[in-house]
């Protein structure tokens, strides 16, 4: 009887040991809800990024349809034709890059009622891939707008202060 009583013990605590083991393997993946925030994190990094990009192509924006000529007076070598093709250019990249974070905001599924933890985890870290990818595209394109900028000796804060903005009319 004590053997079969000692079986017994033995077996339950194979079995809770066995138990813990699944358990803590599957720990190892990771909870779709830390992914989720990663991606989010990221997501508002982004956003700041995108409040720049957004500054930069309003400098030349207006240096593009306004301040070429006073551009010229500084620095009589530039050909404004050569620098108005060059603004239009960043000004697309910038634009584009707004309209793709645009564009992933709206396909973007924060709820994902319904799916696995594991079926989650897979799609935000998709969704990782992509958010990461816009935000390298962002960091060019600053390093780029910035760098023509500082070739002019221009920031966002001497061209606010000369140039008045009509916000209205984008309404």
């Amino acid at each position: 009887m004590k053997n079969l009583l000692f079986k017994y013990k033995f077996n339950n605590f194979y079995f809770l040991l066995l138990g813990i083991l699944l358990m803590v393997s599957c720990q190892n993946e990771p909870n779709y809800k830390a992914v989720r925030q990663e991606v989010m994190d990221l997501h508002d990094k982004i956003m700041v990024d995108g409040e720049r990009a957004i500054k930069n192509k309003m400098i030349l924006d207006t240096l593009s349809k306004s301040k070429l000529k006073q551009l010229k007076q500084l620095h009589p070598e530039i050909d404004t034709l050569q620098e108005k093709v060059q603004i239009v250019k960043l000004v697309e990249k910038l634009s584009q890059a707004d309209e793709m974070m645009m564009d992933w905001m709206h396909e973007f599924q924060a709820d994902i009622e319904g799916k696995s933890n594991a079926q989650a985890v897979t799609y935000f870290k998709g969704e990782m891939v992509k958010v990461a990818n816009l935000d390298h595209f962002y960091e060019e394109l600053l390093k780029e707008s910035n760098a023509y900028l500082k070739k002019f000796n221009l920031n966002s804060v001497e061209v606010e202060k000369e140039v008045p903005h009509n916000h209205s009319k984008h309404l």
